[in-house]
């Protein structure tokens, strides 16, 4: 046989194995794309019992959080002597939603709201290990029936990313005793909120705290450790199984579930092998980890040559529902010999973007939805969904694009049952302090005034077509 026939015989076939490998990596729906004119004539589909709401997390908002970790991390410089904080900015009084919160319920009813998802103070609860402070837990137990008089269901969040000091002195979630000292926690605030509250998400974005505090620096205590974010990580599973038995055993009848963040990986060259294997290795670690312990009670968290952690025999099915975060799609470019090594780029050009830099991808909240019906077919509420945009000249178009793509989801045949918008008012948005505007309502953060935002009259608008 002709040397050169052969030579043509061996690259056509790696190239068809290159191609068949290729095509097996990459991820359903990749190039998703919807006609929203289209999307737009079909008929809504939300129902009578659907909640709608806005999301918001006490550290942020609240005013004097002043024994968790983040007020720490406020007065942190880095090794290079920068501020933790964007411009050194702290936390403060923030929104003093404390103080303010029957003008906010008020301000909840103004856009036919029915629900609100907020968290709890740890710190402000728990000041001390094993000493609770009554008042801030009469002080929520206030909140919540000003909720109940005003037509709005509450939606607790146990644990979003904050800390009491000393939980944090002791090594917060790299302990494995961690799930029952937060669980001791749990029981205290159920026994208390627990006749009034139907609905508890017990962690927030547990892949999110473990990797942006554990090992890329953005969260407290700013480490680098690859093994230790995985630790943390699963420690934060076991704690939410934790916490939802504990809330199954005060109050049966209570649905309780795990608030995840998908965070959509696609492979910056969908030709290009080793971008489909990062973006494959990261959706596995960010996206799957939380339903594959959920569903089957195992856990893996793997990066080669930094970490392998994995468990098994947890616990399974040990959630009511998903509450699921999506903002957006990411890509990321591998340079091992850089130091942040997981590079974020973008396709798209500067004046699409939101303020945080991330592309509006509303396709993304299809998939996001597909991926947990993969999984399960229980409940799913939209927990939170939200476009930075001091602006505001996309914060309408963004709404509504996403509540269409939700509608669709709907129709065919996924069991979404709420959408908390985030936020309800601009708030302190953790390490990029208050320069990113999510708020339905502007926030005036000198006087503490709220002021609607034009485009967030589309929600209003859309939760009234749905009747």
């Amino acid at each position: 046989m002709n040397a050169l026939l052969v030579v043509a015989l061996v690259i056509g076939a790696l190239v068809i194995v290159y191609i068949v490998l290729v095509l097996s990596l990459r991820e359903r729906g990749l190039n998703l794309k919807f006609d929203f004119n289209k999307l737009k004539q079909a008929p809504l589909r939300f129902g009578k019992d659907f909640l709608w709401g806005s999301a918001t997390a006490a550290h942020q908002i609240e005013g004097n959080c002043t024994n968790n970790n983040w007020f720490q991390f406020e007065s942190a410089v880095d090794e290079n002597g920068k501020p933790r904080i964007l411009n050194g900015q702290k936390a403060g009084l923030g929104c003093d939603a404390w103080n303010l919160y029957k003008e906010d319920v008020q301000l909840m009813k103004a856009l036919s709201l029915n629900s609100y998802r907020f968290s709890v103070e740890w710190s402000k609860i728990e000041p001390r290990p094993g000493e609770f402070d009554e008042s801030a837990l009469d002080h929520y137990e206030q909140e919540v029936k000003e909720m109940l008089a005003n037509g709005i269901e509450p939606m607790i969040t146990l644990h979003h990313f904050s800390n009491p000091i000393w939980f944090e002195d002791k090594g917060a979630f790299l302990q494995d005793d961690s799930p029952a000292i937060f669980t001791r926690f749990v029981e205290r605030v159920v026994n208390k909120l627990g006749p009034l509250v139907k609905l508890w998400c017990t962690i927030n974005e547990p892949a999110i705290y473990a990797v942006f505090a554990y090992f890329t620096a953005e969260f407290p205590p700013a480490l680098t450790d690859a093994r230790k974010a995985a630790r943390v990580y699963r420690n934060l599973l076991l704690a939410h199984t934790a916490a939802y038995m504990t809330i199954k055993r005060i109050r049966p009848e209570a649905q309780v579930g795990l608030v995840v963040h998908v965070a959509l990986f696609d492979p910056p060259n969908q030709w290009n092998l080793v971008d489909l294997l990062i973006a494959r290795m990261l959706n596995n670690n960010m996206n799957n980890a939380h339903f594959q312990y959920l569903v089957e009670g195992s856990f893996d968290f793997s990066i080669p040559g930094m970490v392998s952690e994995k468990f098994r025999g947890g616990q399974k099915d040990a959630f009511d529902f998903i509450g699921l975060n999506y903002y957006t799609n990411h890509f990321r470019v591998f340079k091992p010999f850089d130091k942040e090594q997981f590079i974020e780029t973008t396709k798209d050009p500067p004046e699409k973007l939101t303020d945080m830099g991330w592309a509006v991808y509303p396709e993304g909240m299809y998939r996001s939805l597909k991926l947990i019906a993969s999984y399960t077919s229980k409940p799913v509420y939209i927990a939170e969904n939200g476009i930075a945009d001091r602006a505001d000249t996309k914060r309408a178009k963004y709404i509504e694009d996403h509540l269409l793509v939700i509608n669709k989801a709907i129709a065919d045949g996924m069991n979404v049952k709420g959408y908390f918008y985030w936020s309800l008012m601009d708030n302190f948005e953790w390490a990029h302090g208050f320069d990113k505007r999510f708020g339905l309502y502007r926030v005036d953060f000198a006087t503490r005034k709220r002021t609607l935002y034009e485009g967030s009259r589309k929600l209003s608008e859309i939760i009234k077509a749905a009747g």
